[in-house]
């Protein structure tokens, strides 16, 4: 029976072989009919509809024909059809149609291919894999976008996330047939975009031409916990990363409860390494976590197993710790008494521990970070710093061009946040964007969401975005508002706040109106709401209430106003002390009312009263306020304070009181508490160029030739000192202090000549010429000899003799040059994910 067994797979064999060579399968040739009855069926389909056979399309075919056995296995027909016999309408007619190939699904085209883009089998099966699996693979172009499918897997299921540097390449391939197979278990996640490898860890990211990491989502059940992660070591091959699924789906750690020699474990059968640790019953905990933490560190590369010391035989000495059975080794089992969880790890990675390279790496990484502490952006500086630190972005969904209109008809408020990746403030603002959505995640009718318009330019070209980042509210029914405010959370958080309500609001009563001032309308908005103000204005002043209506709509989210425009305006105006038309409104904490004329009547002239009336007279600058009280036309009256001692008190109230003087008013007054703004004592250093004692009163000419003058420094700081200051100051019996220099705002550090560093490597790859005359006319001269070069060559051409061959430049992250011929490489394909 044994030998008749024999023969029948010898048979079998020859049988299998004969027919591969006599039956090569051929590149199917279709007709109309044929054509349209694949349509038909509803299956899957890859035709070109040929004209000609140049040699470049020869190639081609030839490489189609190949993938035709692969393709079929997935249920894709791969076929040509000929257009010089057969004419098949749309596409036979198109000019193109020797360009490219036709993706169906029954009679539903789903993609072009240019034929540059499928030059080999592997470029072909991963295209068209790529395709029909659209919905099982998401393309990321940031780490960002990675962070948010992996919150959203959070808790039910995980993530196999894949870089490759080209579509098309082998890797591609391998990483398509594993989602073909896996894609309803796993989230497939790919990218080209080296960039993103910068959030990953790896150790020499150039080097990398394509790695698969696994991350752990599923056990992640606490939306704030990060998925773990672990990577292939092995190159990106089907089969490779078969065995390595195959390795995580086992248990992390597996528990038995026989001896070493009888365990057999997926990693066995794999013929990977396998590390047996002993435990008994009253250090078992303890030796539960500490083999979870090996298994941790070598997932993908070893099996753990967990195993009773009563297992042991009795010839195992009493003091092993590990049991160890080799990669590709027999079933014997090496014993070895092993003090630490480094020293299993390094045992099977076949790594010893070198205290100088790890010195020398640690000296690296701190010359990197001399390096970053001199960048001549500091925003930049610090998302570079921060890079490793994963931003809380849950409550801020990412919207698409689909989600997009669809989120706006959906909710009542929407504000969305338009940015892009690669811009640094945008990756800062992010998170002062992320802690305002926490803030507001109570409100029912308000949604925050972002767009990354390198994702999505269509979307923020529709929207007019022009600068990142960029916020701007979506109010149904109304123009969406845009946020022009300091980047920060509490101005933000203000303005959205804010916008909420109508703008202006209609009062139709006295009482309203006075409500209206006591911020009583609006009590639950009482911590953004500073300032109420109230336009008077009589039935009869149409233009003025048209002016006033626009600008409240400009000024929405920045300032509530309310609109009184009846018949007994004028008994509120009397009572106010204001005539009409007129502005009368109330800082909160003062409960002073005041009034202002409008003696101009246009939406300009209204935003500017209001502007001007939500200043304070003697306020306290930040780096937040400032630009609202900087004025380069009026000179700066600055008080400088860092204590509330009863000296600087009593200067504060004195200079307050000064500024209800009217000849005091051409001054713009302020005070700077270096406790709160730190950059006051850099400020006070540039004025003086020394640091004086605290309080001090400093003014500022800007217009005038930068001149500062400083109050004299014994002398106690009250009302008729600091006019009597004034006056000599304003006549010219005061000498500055100090005259601000014009400074010239350059980087820290130079330029980087990429020219001469391209030299450096390639002599004269990059030369640059001097921009003299007599070199420009050497340069013109040359270039009418090369054109009557190439002048001449086109002739020759035109006699039917060859040009030389152009040089090409392949674009870098595309598609990578064939090994058998130099083709042209296009990345429209790269451009559309």
């Amino acid at each position: 029976m044994a030998q008749w067994h024999s023969y029948i797979c010898l048979i079998l064999l020859c049988a299998g072989y004969f027919n591969v060579v006599d039956g090569k399968k051929t590149l199917l040739s279709l007709n109309q009919q044929q054509f349209i009855s694949i349509l038909q069926s509803g299956k899957t389909s890859l035709i070109y509809f040929k004209r000609a056979t140049n040699p470049s399309i020869r190639l081609f075919l030839q490489q189609l024909e190949k993938s035709s056995e692969s393709l079929e296995e997935y249920g894709i027909t791969a076929a040509q059809v000929n257009c010089a016999t057969e004419n098949v309408p749309k596409y036979c007619e198109n000019e193109d149609v020797l360009k490219k190939a036709y993706l169906f699904r029954g009679n539903i085209m789903l993609r072009s291919f240019a034929t540059d883009t499928l030059f080999d089998v592997d470029a072909i099966v991963a295209n068209v894999l790529f395709i029909l699996l659209f919905n099982e693979i998401k393309y990321v172009s940031s780490l960002v976008d990675l962070h948010d499918i992996e919150n959203d897997m959070k808790g039910r299921g995980d993530v196999i996330f894949t870089f490759v540097r080209a579509i098309g390449v082998p890797e591609h391939r391998a990483i398509m047939e594993t989602a073909f197979v896996y894609g309803a278990k796993y989230q497939f996640v790919l990218t080209t975009e080296q960039s993103v490898l910068e959030g990953m860890d790896p150790k020499d990211p150039d080097k990398l031409s394509a790695r698969l990491w696994f991350c752990h989502c599923k056990m992640a059940t606490d939306r704030t916990q990060p998925c773990k992660r672990s990577y292939l070591e092995q190159p990106l091959t089907t089969v490779n990363i078969h065995y390595y699924l195959k390795v995580l789906e086992a248990p992390l750690v597996m528990e038995v409860t026989v001896g070493p020699e009888k365990v057999s474990t997926v990693h066995v059968r794999l013929k990977m390494p396998v590390v047996f640790l002993f435990t008994q019953r009253e250090t078992y905990e303890h030796d539960r976590i500490t083999a979870e933490s090996v298994a941790w560190q070598l997932l993908g590369r070893a099996g753990v197993v967990l195993v009773p010391r009563t297992q042991l035989q009795p010839n195992v000495p009493a003091d092993v710790t590990v049991g160890y059975q080799p990669v590709g080794g027999d079933s014997s089992i090496n014993y070895l008494v092993i003090t630490s969880v480094e020293e299993i790890v390094d045992l099977v990675k076949g790594e010893v521990k070198n205290v100088s390279t790890r010195e020398q790496d640690d000296e690296e990484e701190s010359e990197e970070m001399d390096f970053i502490g001199i960048q001549d952006d500091e925003v930049a500086e610090a998302i570079y710093r921060d890079r490793w630190r994963e931003l809380d972005v849950d409550l801020v969904p990412a919207l698409t061009d689909s989600s997009f209109p669809a989120s706006l008809a959906a909710t009542p408020h929407v504000v969305v946040l338009f940015y892009t990746a690669w811009d640094a403030v945008s990756m800062a603002f992010l998170q002062s964007y992320a802690e305002v959505a926490t803030r507001l995640a109570d409100m029912k009718d308000l949604v925050l969401a972002r767009v990354n318009c390198g994702d999505w330019t269509d979307v923020c070209s529709k929207e007019n975005v022009t600068q990142f980042p960029a916020v701007k509210i979506y109010i149904q029914g109304e123009n969406p508002l845009l946020y022009t405010g300091m980047l920060g959370t509490q101005s933000l958080l203000k303005f959205i706040i804010l916008s909420k309500v109508a703008n202006p609001v209609l009062l139709t009563s006295t009482e309203d109106v006075e409500a209206y001032l006591r911020g009583e309308l609006h009590r639950d908005l009482k911590p953004q709401w500073d300032i109420s103000i109230v336009g008077l204005l009589s039935p009869d002043m149409k233009q003025v209430h048209d002016a006033f209506v626009e600008a409240a709509r400009f000024l929405r989210g920045t300032v509530g106003m309310g609109l009184y425009a009846q018949k007994d305006a004028i008994y509120l105006s009397q009572k106010f002390g204001v005539s009409l038309p007129a502005l009368v409104f109330v800082r909160h904490e003062e409960s002073h009312i005041e009034g202002i004329h409008l003696d101009k009547s246009s939406t300009e002239d209204i935003v500017f009263a209001v502007k001007s009336a939500m200043l304070e007279t003697f306020p306290e600058i930040t780096v937040e306020n400032l630009p609202s009280y900087f004025h380069p036309l009026k000179p700066i009256l600055i008080l400088f304070i860092d204590n509330d001692d009863t000296k600087t008190l009593k200067a504060k109230a004195e200079l307050a009181e000064l500024t209800k003087l009217r000849n005091v008013q051409i001054y713009t007054m302020c005070w700077i508490d270096l406790r709160n703004t730190h950059v006051g004592k850099e400020i006070l250093q540039v004025y003086l160029n020394y640091l004086p004692q605290l309080p001090a009163l400093v003014l500022v000419h800007l217009s005038s030739g930068s001149q500062v003058f400083a109050f004299p420094e014994g002398q106690l700081i009250s009302r008729v000192g600091v006019l009597h200051w004034l006056k000599k100051v304003q006549t010219g019996q005061e000498d500055p202090t100090n005259l601000l220099q014009g400074k010239e705002w350059s980087p820290p550090q130079t330029t980087y000549d990429f020219l001469a560093i391209m030299d450096s490597v390639r002599p004269g790859f990059a030369k640059q010429r001097t921009p003299n005359s007599a070199k420009r006319e050497d340069a013109y001269e040359e270039e009418e000899h090369e054109t009557e070069q190439m002048s001449k060559s086109s002739e020759e051409d035109d006699h039917g003799e060859p040009a030389a061959e152009s040089k090409r430049v392949y674009l870098h992250g595309t598609t990578p040059k064939p090994p058998d011929k130099e083709k042209k490489m296009q990345h429209e394909f790269h451009n559309e994910l």
